[in-house]
């Protein structure tokens, strides 16, 4: 019952990790409509994950545990080592997830800070060379204004 479920997790996780790296092309790719389709692809998956955890927490407490590690410390049956197999193979989609989502965060970070300069540029702003937040109050703006219009207008 347990091995079931776990099976069920792992597949769900490569499910997930799949849905995340389309997420990741269409992110790249700037395809709006294939964002959004990933993105309920996604919460779909977490709630289907959510209620095999669920399953998973009704099962452990059937063998009165509350972890599956507790389950294979003091439980010994002939599924126990398949079942330390399957929970490593959960770890391992899990740190695998882990890293899809940070390059996605890594490629909409840079394409903020990408847009960031571009609009920089085109207004004539500049960003200070130097931090001087420390001596400055909170409120104040850390961009300098280089002329009254934007460049782009003075280009007319």
């Amino acid at each position: 019952m347990l091995k079931e479920n776990l099976k069920n997790e792992i597949s769900v996780l490569e499910s997930m990790i799949q849905a995340f790296r389309g997420l990741e092309s269409s992110v790249v790719s700037k395809d709006i409509e294939m964002v959004s389709k990933y993105a309920v692809n996604i919460e779909e998956l977490s709630l289907e994950l959510m209620k095999i955890e669920s399953e998973r927490d009704e099962i452990l407490k059937n063998y009165q545990v509350d972890t599956v590690k507790e389950y294979t410390e003091k439980c010994e049956t002939p599924e126990t080592p398949e079942i330390i197999v399957l929970s490593t193979e959960i770890v391992e989609k899990l740190n695998e997830l882990a890293i899809v989502m940070d390059g996605i965060k890594q490629i909409i970070e840079f394409d903020n800070q990408y847009v960031e300069l571009l609009n920089n540029l085109v207004r004539g702003v500049q960003s200070p060379t130097y931090d001087f937040s420390k001596n400055k109050p909170p409120y104040s703006n850390n961009y300098t204004q280089v002329q009254n219009q934007p460049r782009y207008d003075g280009l007319k």
